[in-house]
């Protein structure tokens, strides 16, 4: 059977067990640095055949003002997403990720069975949030997001406008990841105002030493992975 023909015939699954497919090329839903933050236009669940086949980020990037991300010096982060039936297990998909010779021990690994997203970039050492600088120069985008009337706001109201912030941010991951049921159960030691948290499920700390951190997660039928970089 000619090169070209095996394939075709052969799975997704295969091909990264065959390293055909890279997970450098999965599809990236963010991608984020001091200058600004790229979301994936196609979200929130982009075609992964045409990534891994021909992954062309400039393309597909759209430069977003309704999030904002600080963190130290020039530093660089991206999260891609890939569904989980591509895999035998996580293990699999964390030894093609970084080889086992590569991770790292230290108390900056940790497993989180359950965490939100932005305490898990926190641990990357990223400050992740809605820009509500820009919300409050364009209040109508406050409506458009929340698909609710909440104008006018009171701005001497600390409480609810952390509320608000938080719940446009959850808005915002849930266009680019999708939604879960399971985002109604916050952590204990959670302490958002908002009552749905973004979840992120078995967040795995794989290799965190001198500027390169690397980690995975889980979300429904999907696996994330970080790479950042400073």
């Amino acid at each position: 059977m000619a090169t070209t023909d095996l394939n075709n015939t052969m799975s997704i699954k295969e091909k990264f067990e065959r390293k055909i497919y890279s997970l450098d090329c999965i599809p990236r839903i963010l991608d984020m640095d001091a200058p600004g933050i790229f979301i994936n236009k196609n979200g929130p669940y982009p075609d992964e055949i045409e990534s891994l086949e021909d992954m062309d980020w400039e393309r597909d990037k759209l430069l977003t003002p309704k999030l904002i991300a600080t963190s130290y010096g020039d530093w660089k982060c991206t999260i891609g997403m890939i569904n989980i039936k591509h895999f035998e297990n996580r293990e699999k998909l964390d030894d093609m990720f970084i080889d086992k010779s590569e991770r790292t021990i230290s108390r900056n690994c940790s497993n989180f069975q359950r965490i939100s997203i932005d305490k898990a970039m926190k641990l990357l050492k990223i400050k992740f949030s809605c820009d509500m600088n820009w919300y409050l120069n364009n209040q109508s985008a406050i409506e458009e997001d929340l698909q609710r009337q909440v104008l006018p706001l009171d701005l001497n109201n600390e409480y609810l406008m952390k509320k608000l912030e938080q719940e446009l941010f959850y808005k915002q991951m849930c266009k680019l990841f999708g939604e879960m049921e399971d985002d109604d159960n916050k952590p204990q030691d959670d302490d958002t105002i908002y009552e749905k948290c973004f979840i992120l499920k078995d967040f795995d700390m794989l290799h965190s030493y001198e500027n390169y951190k690397f980690a995975s997660a889980q979300r429904g039928n999907y696996y994330l992975l970080f790479n950042f970089v400073y």
